[in-house]
């Protein structure tokens, strides 16, 4: 009877440790689930850490425990997280092969201290040589959490293909309270744990990335938006000083500068070129009468009609010499001799025009002597290109062509166009010419045979001139408004002339 009392307390003995170790088991499997279902809804490292940590103790007691991450440089761990700890020694960093924790780190290898009492001397010697590792090598004003009189200690590495992520480690006021399923336990949960802060460490990673790109993308964003600002400044400025710069050159030569077909460097060329040169009669005297100010604004006016004129046709204006001007056809562009010489003619009839208009309109401002232009063409072979120095340059014409356009117009009459026998055989199929002295020209040794310019042998539909001696008639039917009102103002000059009569 006594020994079947024996067996029977025998088994129920056995019933109930194995009733323990399916309880434990159960609740094993729950951590395990519970860590993962918990480890794996975030991707915050610090979120993951305290979970794990906070569930370990909720099943198993496991009431001082903290997670370290292996550093970037892979030389030694910091603190992520704690559980338990009066210090919190978050960012507390441990030199690997320095204690237990460091030595798992440097081995990859479990580690589980027992009855660590009787070995305080040592303990307290590892977490010595912690400080001092963490004071001289690391300057970490942070110090590593740990209880003072812990009896337990069991550190696992966290590794992924066996490459370390972390330590785990778990420390306990009692003996021997860690055993070989606790070991087991904890490193499945250390692997748990060690994917999902991999995963979380990339996912920061990527995402610190995305805001450093992010950033850099929005500074390129600024920069270009500077660049453009810069640019359309620095346009603005170009165009302002290259609008400028254009008043100073002829519209052709201006262009060919800023076109690269011209070289901005001493060059000269002998070509084929019309020179027209043309002055003011009377402006000399005009200059001694009139205030500065009134001179000046007659003659920018004058002057900018004439330009205009010249640039309508095609003409490169050379210079102004006071009243005078000096235009030439043929470069940089040229449409051929002939036409070239076309064009010219055409100018200076059209500017004698602009002039009879203008001096309609000084004489209303009360300027009573009028002003009037001879005009001198020749064609013939000239020197033209950059006259002048590296530093300074001038795009000019010179040449016997130049004298002899000057001569001409010394030698016309007033608000008449003179031309030399070489311009009149270009242009006699256009326009209608009359055959005056030939001159003599100093520089030339032969007589230069002289024509005066009348009309187009095509008379233009458009404008009605008549000349003569004390009568210039001139009406542009284009800008007259009212026909009535034009030939009321003629019927009333006739009958002032028939009145004087």
């Amino acid at each position: 009877m006594s020994i079947l009392m024996d067996k029977i307390s025998e088994s129920k003995n056995e019933l109930e440790n194995i009733k323990i170790l399916l309880e434990r088991k159960s609740k094993e499997v729950e951590i395990i689930k519970q860590v993962s279902n918990q480890i794996n809804k975030s991707l915050d490292l610090n979120i993951i850490a305290t979970s794990m940590l906070s569930l370990m103790n909720e099943f198993f007691g496991f009431e001082h425990s903290m997670i370290l991450l292996v550093s970037e440089n892979k030389k030694h761990l910091k603190v992520l997280e704690t559980y338990g700890y009066k210090n919190k020694g978050v960012g507390a960093k441990v030199e690997f092969g320095v204690g237990v924790i460091g030595i798992v780190a440097e081995k990859k290898k479990l580690m589980r201290m027992a009855n660590l009492g009787m070995q305080r001397s040592y303990m307290q010697a590892i977490r010595e040589q912690v400080k001092i590792t963490n004071k001289n090598k690391l300057q970490d004003k942070v110090e590593l959490p740990g209880l003072k009189n812990a009896e337990s200690q069991v550190a696992i590495p966290m590794l992924i293909d066996n490459e370390l992520v972390g330590v785990i480690s778990v420390e306990s006021k009692k003996m021997n309270i860690f055993d070989k399923s606790d070991e087991i336990l904890i490193g499945i949960l250390a692997n748990q744990t060690a994917s999902a802060l991999e995963n979380a460490r990339l996912y920061q990673l990527e995402q610190k990335r995305l805001l450093e790109l992010n950033k850099a993308h929005q500074e390129l964003e600024i920069l270009n938006t500077n660049l453009e600002n810069k640019v359309e400044e620095r346009t603005s400025e170009l165009k302002t000083l290259s609008e400028k710069l254009s008043k100073y050159f002829s519209p052709q030569v201006y262009d060919s500068i800023f076109s690269g077909k011209l070289d901005v460097k001493v060059q000269t060329k002998r070509k084929p070129l019309t020179v027209f040169f043309s002055d003011l009669q009377g402006f000399t005297e005009l200059t001694e009468r009139l205030e500065p100010e009134v001179l000046t604004e007659l003659l920018t006016q004058y002057l900018t009609k004439m330009s205009n004129i010249a640039i309508k046709w095609g003409g490169t204006i050379d210079k102004f010499i006071g009243d005078a001007i000096l235009v030439f056809f043929g470069d940089p562009s040229s449409r051929g001799n002939e036409q070239d010489a076309i064009a010219c003619v055409s100018m200076a009839m059209e500017m004698l025009e602009e002039l009879n208009k203008l001096r309609i309109s000084w004489r209303k401002k009360g300027l009573a002597k009028p002003l009037n232009a001879r005009i001198g063409i020749h064609t013939g072979v000239c020197t033209v290109g950059n006259f002048g120095s590296e530093d300074r340059l001038d795009y000019t014409i010179i040449g016997n062509g130049v004298n002899l356009a000057s001569r001409l117009e010394e030698k016309a009459d007033i608000n008449k166009i003179l031309l030399s026998e070489d311009t009149y055989l270009l242009i006699r199929d256009k326009i209608l010419c009359e055959k005056k002295e030939a001159i003599n020209v100093k520089g030339v040794s032969y007589p230069i045979q002289t024509y005066e310019v009348n009309k187009f042998l095509v008379e233009r539909n458009d404008v009605i001139e008549r000349n003569i001696p004390g009568l210039s008639l001139s009406i542009d039917k284009s800008e007259i408004e009212d026909n009535k009102i034009a030939i009321q103002v003629v019927s009333e000059v006739l009958k002032d002339l028939k009145s004087k009569s």
